[in-house]
């Protein structure tokens, strides 16, 4: 069970870590206390998020079942190329600031990352016996996982940064696809 979801947690967390790469990149000079608030923020959408999407799986499994697939494919389409495009933004790049991002900036982020994990969360009653541990997980691991990228992507620059968020779209897109293509083939 801990290691199912810890998986479920790992997958759910790899958009929040390349999006917190390429924020780490940009604001270079984020404290520890600032970081560790913005994965705090990111662990939390992360856990609530699949929670949201249990409640609503439970209430509105039929209409959900008919629908989910295109709502991921459009939002998780939408978000990954918008990653993708700003990774090719120069103006963008720019050199690292010392400044951290601004609240708005990773409550968006926070966000953005979380949508998958509404989906994931109408499955859970699927995979998960225990809903709670399973919740918890997810939003431990993109807490650690956040916090790791922010500081990694101080460290290993701007240019970095923008590989973590091109790959982080190509995720997102991928995500979106993957359950388009599972959810009308089978």
């Amino acid at each position: 069970m801990i290691l199912q979801s810890t998986v479920i947690a790992f997958s759910l967390s790899s958009d929040a870590f390349a999006a917190s790469i390429a924020k780490g990149a940009k604001f270079s000079g984020i404290s520890v206390n600032r970081a560790l608030l913005i994965a705090l923020g990111f662990g939390v959408f992360e856990a609530l998020a699949p929670l949201i999407g249990y409640m609503l799986g439970q209430q509105f499994a039929s209409v959900i079942a008919d629908y989910d697939h295109w709502a991921a494919l459009l939002l998780l389409g939408f978000l990954g190329g918008r990653m993708i495009w700003r990774s090719y933004d120069d103006d963008e790049a720019g050199p690292a600031s010392s400044a951290a991002p601004g609240w708005l900036g990773v409550l968006v982020t926070a966000l953005g990352t979380s949508i998958d994990a509404i989906i994931v969360g109408v499955t859970l009653a699927l995979v998960s016996d225990n809903i709670p541990l399973t919740l918890f997980m997810i939003g431990f691991v993109t807490f650690v996982m956040t916090f790791i990228g922010l500081r990694l992507g101080g460290v290993i620059g701007a240019r970095a940064g923008k590989w973590a968020e091109f790959l982080g779209g190509v995720g997102l897109a991928g995500i979106g696809l993957n359950i388009f293509v599972s959810h009308t083939m089978f």
